[in-house]
């Protein structure tokens, strides 16, 4: 196979989680890759772990601020730095997720044979083996992200093992790391993509188990209202109305932005006076 696939992962302080990646990858039956470690201030050894083991290999260090859409935005410079080929592989891929001895070869050949397309796999719950998506459906006329009904509704996908060609990677454009630094920034750049006519496919031959428990901040119920407020605000928060509001004039049609962006703001009141509410009660 000729294709040669860049592997962008980016890394932060999950030693062990990144060395049950890099042990599925060290297995794999496809050897042709280069793997980009993108790692964002790590203090727990795991850099050094990663260049003990693999050899086709480039380590780019950062100081703990780029997040997930800086991180993949350092491994887009370095492929644009060193002349790839347009017609090589992409891979934006977490470090939580693990997968089988042919992952790499079968996403290449499906890649090979499917022009102008981003190749997500079927992404399954390591505690469950139930799928968590197959591709994502955006209806902005109610502000819902769903798991797409069929192949024909995906209009989104994530960035947990998306491949594409470099050439196409170059089409689609940039990550916008300061303004969207971490979630929803694999959304913006796959609905970008969609919008450009580059078909989004997330193919049932392929699947990765993720550990889902192992980055964000998801549950925040039950923590007082600071501590709440604090996380709800972060870059970690997946309901972080700031950056919702950023995706929504980022990707949104012209005609829906004032009332998702009310949505937004609406669903965060909410949220921020049920959490006050709920800390009351506790007091009293």
């Amino acid at each position: 196979m000729r294709l040669k696939s860049y592997i962008i992962l980016p890394v932060y302080n999950r030693k062990q989680i990144t060395e049950r990646f890099i042990d599925c990858l060290l297995r794999q039956t496809y050897q042709n890759y280069h793997l980009i470690l993108v790692d964002d201030g790590s203090d727990d050894g795991t850099a050094e772990m990663v260049k003990r083991q693999v050899k086709n290999l480039t380590v780019i260090s950062g100081t703990g601020n780029w997040w997930w859409a800086g991180c993949l935005q350092q491994g887009i410079k370095w492929l644009e730095d060193n002349n790839v080929d347009p017609e090589d592989v992409v891979v934006f891929i977490n470090d939580d997720v693990v997968y089988e001895v042919d992952f790499l070869e079968k996403a290449a050949r499906i890649l090979e044979m499917s022009p102008n397309t981003l190749v997500l796999p079927h992404i399954q719950d390591e505690e469950t083996n139930r799928p968590v998506s197959t591709g994502v459906e955006v209806d902005f006329s109610t502000l819902i992200l769903r798991n797409a009904i069929n192949s024909e509704s995906v209009n989104c996908l994530p960035t947990r093992g998306l491949f594409m060609r470099w050439g196409d990677v170059q089409k689609v454009g940039k990550f916008y790391p300061f303004l969207l630094p971490h979630y929803l920034s694999d959304y913006e750049f796959t609905l970008r993509a969609y919008r450009k006519g580059f078909k989004l496919l997330s193919s049932p031959d392929l699947v990765i188990t993720a550990n889902l428990e192992a980055t964000g901040y998801r549950n925040l119920q039950g923590v007082g209202f600071k501590l709440f407020m604090r996380s709800f605000f972060s870059k970690k928060s997946v309901a972080n109305p700031v950056y919702w509001t950023v995706f929504v004039l980022l990707a949104c049609p012209f005609r829906w932005i004032p009332i998702n962006v009310f949505r937004v703001w609406k669903r965060a009141l909410f949220m921020v006076l049920k959490n006050a509410g709920n800390s009351l009660t506790v007091r009293e």
